[in-house]
């Protein structure tokens, strides 16, 4: 059976960043979340997402303006387009 031969080492500066991330994560991993809260950062993602990925096409649309649309029934007159876009992706998410 042939020899395990790594392309990298762990050095000293790593180990410590590996083991602080690794503390990182079992503090978060203790924290108490509820489905009320793991549906309303889902929901927040989704929003975020939305606003950043349709600016990126050039939608002019703030993100409150996004939540707006969405959750509001909001209307910007002459961005009809931006807010047709807003709902087309976030339905897609």
């Amino acid at each position: 059976m042939p020899k395990f031969k790594p392309k990298y080492r762990i050095t000293d500066s790593l180990a410590k960043r590996l083991m602080r991330l690794e503390g990182l994560k079992e503090r978060i991993d203790g924290l108490p979340i509820t489905p009320k809260l793991l549906a309303r950062l889902r929901e927040t993602a989704k929003l975020h997402t939305t606003h950043y990925s349709t600016m990126i096409e050039g939608n002019r649309l703030s993100p409150e303006d996004v939540e707006g649309v969405l959750h509001e029934n909001r209307h910007f007159p002459g961005r009809e387009r931006d807010e047709r876009e807003i709902k087309n992706y976030f339905d897609a998410l």
